[in-house]
C-alpha cells in the first residue's frame, strides 16, 4: 500500500474547506489526521451539502473550547505528538488563542505548521473576512471571462479554496522532506488569494477583458435536448477532423476564414454563430457518438454523480486522484467522525488518564459530550 506519510501526525485546527483539504491530501497519503473542532464543530458540519462529510472522511476528531482558560497549554502539551499543524484561523487569532507557531514551537520545536488564509498573513488585505469567491476577485481570476462571448462568471466548484489546500498540503509534504533531511521545521504561510492568482496568472497577464485566452471552437453549446456538450476544437486537425466528420452539414465551417487557428479566432464572433446553431441541431448523445466515431474532444458536460458511476463505478469519490504503480489510492474507509468521538483515544496516547481527562472537561476546555448541529 502507498502510505509515504505513515506516522505523520496531523492536528487540523481549519474549519470549512481549505484546511480539511490539506488535511485530507496528507491522510490520503497515509498520515493521521486530528481535527479540533470548537464546541458545535467545524462549522462545515452546518452546510446543507456534503462538503464536511466528503473533506473529513477518515479524521478523527476532538472538541476543545479553544477560548477556555487554559485550553492554549492544552494544545502546546498536545502538539507535541504531533509532526504536522495546519491552522485556519484569521491572521492573528491563533496568537490571542495561543497556538500559534511561536507558541507551538516551543513544545515541537521541528514542527511543520501552515497557516492558510484568505489574504496570507502580512497582505494589505490580510484583516478581511472571505470566501472563494472574493479570493477569486482579489486573486485575479474572476476578471477573465470564461466563454468566448459574455461577462466573467462564478465557478461552480470553489477553486480557490481547493488550489489553496492542495498548495499547502504540497508545502507541508516539501516541509517534511527537509525536516528529514536537517531536523528543522518550518513556518508555512497559505493564501488562498496567491492560490487563485497562480492559477490565473498561468496564462500571463493580458488584459481583464482580452479573449487572447479563448477560442470560439472550444466552449460550451446548448445541444437540441438541452443539454451542454464541451467542445475543445482548438487545433487544425480537430476542426478539420470535425468538419469532415459533418459532412454536408459542415459546409458553412469550410469557408476560407475558418482554415486556420488564427483566422478563427479572428472571425470567432461569425464562428460561434455557426457552431451555436449547429450544436442545437442535435441531441448530445448524438454529438458523442460522433466524437467517439471519429475520436474528437467533445463531451456531454456531466454531474458529479454520473461522473463518478463512469470514472470508478461503484466506488466513493477519490480523496487523492492519482494511480500509483497502477493502482488508485483508496478512498478512506472511515466516515467523517463524529464530533469529538476520538478524545479519550487522542488523549490517552499522550499519558492522560480518566482523571486528567475529567478535569480538562471540569475547567470547560474539552467537550466530552459535544452536540452535533441538526
Amino acid at each position: 500500500m502507498f502510505a509515504p506519510l505513515a506516522g505523520v501526525r496531523v492536528l487540523e485546527l481549519a474549519p470549512f474547506l481549505p484546511g480539511p483539504f490539506a488535511g485530507a491530501q496528507l491522510l490520503a497519503l497515509g498520515a493521521e489526521v486530528v481535527k479540533l473542532e470548537p464546541p458545535g464543530g467545524d462549522p462545515g458540519r452546518h452546510l446543507p451539502d456534503e462538503l464536511f462529510a466528503m473533506n473529513n472522511r477518515g479524521k478523527k476528531s476532538v472538541c476543545v473550547d479553544l477560548k477556555a482558560p487554559g485550553a492554549g497549554a492544552f494544545v502546546q502539551r498536545l502538539v507535541a505528538g504531533f509532526d504536522v499543524v495546519l491552522e485556519g484561523f484569521r491572521p492573528g487569532v491563533a496568537a490571542r488563542l495561543g497556538v500559534d507557531y511561536d507558541t507551538l514551537k516551543q513544545a515541537r520545536p521541528d514542527l511543520v505548521y501552515c497557516s492558510l488564509s484568505g489574504f496570507g498573513q502580512t497582505g494589505p488585505r490580510a484583516a478581511l473576512p472571505g470566501h472563494d469567491l472574493t479570493y477569486l476577485a482579489a486573486g485575479g481570476a474572476l476578471a477573465r471571462p470564461g466563454h468566448w462571448q459574455g461577462p466573467p462568471q462564478r465557478p461552480g466548484v470553489p477553486v480557490a479554496d481547493t488550489a489553496g489546500g492542495l498548495f499547502a498540503a504540497l508545502a507541508v509534504v516539501s516541509a517534511l522532506l527537509r525536516r528529514a533531511a536537517t531536523g528543522e521545521g518550518a513556518y508555512l504561510d497559505a493564501s488562498l488569494t496567491d492560490a487563485a492568482l497562480s492559477l490565473a496568472a498561468c496564462r500571463g497577464l493580458a488584459p481583464a477583458q482580452s479573449r487572447t485566452h479563448l477560442h470560439p471552437a472550444n466552449d460550451l453549446f446548448t445541444c437540441r435536448d438541452g443539454a451542454l456538450i464541451a467542445a475543445g476544437l482548438l487545433e487544425d486537425h480537430f476542426f478539420d477532423g470535425f468538419v469532415a466528420a459533418l459532412g454536408e452539414a459542415g459546409a458553412a465551417l469550410r469557408a476560407p476564414q475558418y482554415a486556420d487557428l488564427t483566422s478563427r479566432q479572428r472571425h470567432g464572433d461569425a464562428l460561434q454563430a455557426e457552431l451555436k446553431a449547429l450544436f442545437a441541431s442535435r441531441d448530445a448523445g448524438d454529438w458523442e457518438a460522433l466524437a467517439e466515431a471519429h475520436r474528437l474532444p467533445m463531451v456531454r458536460v456531466q454531474d458529479v454523480a454520473e461522473a463518478l458511476a463512469e470514472q470508478s463505478p461503484g466506488a466513493a469519490a477519490p480523496a487523492f486522484p492519482v494511480c500509483v504503480d497502477g493502482a488508485p489510492l483508496p478512498a478512506p474507509a472511515q466516515p467523517a467522525p463524529t464530533l469529538g468521538a476520538d478524545a479519550a483515544a487522542v488523549l490517552a496516547a499522550i499519558g492522560y488518564d480518566a482523571a486528567a481527562v475529567a478535569a480538562l472537561a471540569a475547567a470547560g476546555v474539552l467537550i466530552l459530550s459535544p452536540t452535533e448541529p441538526s
